[in-house]
């Protein structure tokens, strides 16, 4: 089997990230491939299927766990590494070379490098915040690229950090713990533990909290445990949502709740525990979703499946788009690219 058919049969997209103009789709997955589609492609209607997308390798000994951007430079989250690499967006290119890299230390006694899973941007302040295998959240300055901070409190892996301009930030981990952490303090600084309520504890499938989101008022996280909201001030369960696989994503859009993850649909509820809508997706496990609002609706959630779904209304599946296209097509089109130089 060629290698093409492996990637096509395998593929696991963890991440993906829109460019800071809003106009390009980038997602990552383990075999280190790094993909760019143009969102107005997306946007034309139609059935056609967009043009073949650019593919930009980071070599085979990178996983592209997880995405941001930020100005001009897609960041990248890997074991044990995060880069930085320049778009060039009138030429539409990605360099093929890091302009910037930060080394995740290894700590005393640990037994390997540890990934780098959640990664979350505060563009105000121009701080990286990595949630990684160690179980330490890494505070990062992309002015010079220093750690500034380490944030200590969970025991085993991180899967998701989020946080708000104010320097909140909301961590999520495999201890089966949600920590919320502020700026002025050393430990965190409040704690919620949803594997203990009774209404969320799922045995068969552990105490692991796999992603979190929060707004203004609201908490948000699900894993092994069912998927709840819970209340900022009070830290208290106000909301279960029936997703029936474990939790692997979730976000508040708009007015609703996203919730996907092991399962062969992800799903859309109000706040207040109501289904708007069940949409069938391929990916045997979903992992990643990025939306937008402006300057049109767009949505794409990624897992394991070599396919992009996309939505534009956020109650119907649009289109998919194939990430490893055709096999010959490919594979001419990589032949004219060595003549041209190109990097894709």
């Amino acid at each position: 089997m060629k290698e093409r058919d492996l990637k096509r049969a395998y593929n696991n997209v963890l991440s993906q990230a829109i460019s800071t103009s809003q106009k390009y789709l980038f997602a990552g997955n383990l075999f280190g491939d790094i993909f760019v589609l143009s969102l107005n492609e997306l946007d034309k209607g139609g059935d056609d299927p967009p043009e073949k997308l650019k593919v930009y390798p980071q070599g085979g000994d990178i996983d592209v766990n997880c995405l941001a951007f930020h100005r001009d430079f897609l960041i990248v989250g890997a074991i044990g590494l995060i880069y930085g690499i320049k778009w060039d967006e009138e030429n539409q290119s990605l360099s093929t070379e890091r302009a910037w890299e930060v080394k995740i230390p290894m700590q005393v006694d640990a037994i390997e490098v540890p990934d780098v899973n959640s990664l979350w941007l505060c563009a105000e302040t121009d701080t990286l915040y990595a949630g990684c295998g160690d179980g330490i959240i890494y505070q990062i300055s992309l002015e010079d690229g220093s750690i500034s901070r380490e944030y200590r409190g969970h025991s085993d892996y991180i899967h998701s950090v989020v946080g708000q301009p104010d320097g909140r930030l909301y961590s999520c981990a495999e201890d089966g713990t949600v920590r919320l952490w502020c700026p002025k303090q050393k430990q965190h600084i409040s704690m919620i533990e949803p594997y203990k309520n009774a209404q969320l504890l799922r045995p068969d499938w552990g105490k692991w909290i796999g992603d979190i989101a929060v707004n203004e008022d609201w908490l948000l996280c699900g894993g092994g445990p069912r998927a709840a909201l819970w209340h900022l001030r009070s830290l208290e369960c106000t909301r279960t949502f029936d997703f029936p696989g474990r939790v692997h994503l979730c976000d508040f859009v708009d007015d609703s709740v996203l919730i996907g993850g092991e399962h062969d649909h992800v799903q859309f509820y109000t706040l207040t525990g109501e289904l708007q809508a069940n949409i069938h997706v391929e990916n045997t496990s979903s992992y990643s979703a990025v939306w937008q609002m402006t300057p049109f609706k767009f949505m794409s959630i990624a897992g394991f499946s070599n396919k992009l779904h996309v939505l534009k209304d956020f109650r119907f599946l649009d289109s998919k788009v194939e990430l490893y296209g055709n096999v010959q097509d490919e594979d001419k089109e990589e032949e004219d690219d060595d003549d041209d130089n190109a990097s894709f």
